[in-house]
């Protein structure tokens, strides 16, 4: 890196600190809801563990499913959406190769809404949008649903 550069980076830095450093201690973490804790608590208690089995089970056909998730992060913006999205690797695709092109099942609760939507991405092809599968209340949130969404995304990429 250029010297010049590198001593301006250091030194919007160093302002940055003293500013942060003289700044007034506020609360920037805002307690979750009790909606946002109770999907959080699905995510932990019942879609991992879900899909880690489901993955183990499918691997035989040499398929194999991930997710990646934020309920575990600390949001400071009480508006932020918690998510977990589900990642389906067919046969003959690798994580690595794939990328952020594979096809996804994701559950976001917006505290701002107060509501759960659910979109997937069924295909492969990186231009092939998203779309919004159904958009629910917390309380219609339930593992008998979240397990009949997963089983018909399941459905629709094994089957293709």
């Amino acid at each position: 890196m250029d010297l010049k550069i590198k001593k301006k980076i250091e030194k919007l830095t160093d302002a940055l600190l003293t500013t942060r450093k003289n700044a007034k201690p506020e609360i920037l973490e805002e307690l979750d809801s009790e909606n946002a804790n109770r999907f959080k608590m699905m995510i932990t208690n019942h879609i991992i563990p879900f899909i880690k089995d489901a993955s183990m089970l499918i691997g035989r056909s040499g398929c194999s499913l991930n997710y990646y998730s934020n309920e575990l992060a600390v949001i400071r913006d009480p508006k932020k959406r918690i998510f977990i999205q589900i990642l389906f690797y067919p046969y003959g695709h690798s994580k690595i190769t794939l990328g952020v092109n594979a096809p996804f099942l994701q559950f976001a609760f917006s505290p701002a809404k107060d509501n759960i939507k659910i979109t997937t991405k069924l295909s492969i092809k990186s231009d092939e949008p998203r779309f919004k599968i159904d958009e629910i209340e917390i309380d219609e949130f339930s593992q008998k649903k979240i397990d009949g969404y997963i089983l018909d995304f399941l459905k629709n990429e094994m089957e293709s």
